[in-house]
């Protein structure tokens, strides 16, 4: 399948599901940790693949598919595992954007480890402090998935920034981007208001 194909069903995925995930984030949370896991287990694979093998382009896409649907049935019927790595996906995705402010190299080996450790930490909070960080992390992974969408409607669409993280130059104009970072603070803070207003209302009730 074209890469340009590819970008623009990708596009679509990241604007529902970054809407989902952004606003509705702790009411539906098993359909949010199956869309999470899936996503995870498709991108690992979809990018580790063709650094390590010589498939084509078909046989990447079904292994990254089947991947994914593992993934997400793990983190449904494994809650408190979901959970974690819900909240470690969201390190390793703040620690990324603040290594790309900085200039640094994601793929320096010292890079991993403060990384590893931050995703950890705010694994381990999501599980402690459910509603709360639940609420912060998917709004959080759901403004950046938006914040992709816009900046590649705005600059074209591009298959290295929504189907592969690969291409370092890509995702780092992307990350540094006053328009990516702009969204992703407004679509970050809409979404933990909603979110918490809507589970505050629950609890009254």
């Amino acid at each position: 399948m074209d890469n340009q194909v590819l970008a623009i069903i990708a596009l679509v995925v990241y604007i529902i599901f970054g809407v989902i995930f952004c606003f509705f984030g702790n009411k539906w949370l098993k359909i949010i940790l199956a869309v999470y896991g899936f996503i995870l287990g498709f991108l690992l694979v979809n990018t580790l693949l063709p650094m390590f093998t010589s498939l084509g382009g078909l046989e990447v896409l079904l292994i990254s598919l089947g991947a994914g649907i593992v993934i997400a049935l793990l983190f449904v019927l494994l809650l408190y595992a979901g959970l974690f790595f819900l909240g470690f996906g969201a390190g390793v995705l703040l620690s990324l954007l603040i290594v790309d402010a900085f200039g640094l190299n994601i793929y320096e080996w010292y890079i991993y480890i403060p990384v590893i450790i931050v995703g950890i930490i705010l694994g381990s909070l999501t599980l402690n402090k459910r509603r709360i960080f639940v609420s912060i992390f998917t709004a959080f992974i759901g403004a950046s998935m938006l914040s992709t969408a816009l900046f590649s409607i705005i600059y074209g669409i591009k298959a290295e920034t929504l189907i592969s993280y690969g291409n370092v130059e890509a995702v780092g104009t992307m990350y540094t981007s006053i328009v990516y970072l702009i969204a992703l603070v407004v679509l970050f803070v809409a979404g933990i208001v909603v979110q918490l207003m809507v589970t505050s209302k629950k609890k009254r009730t």
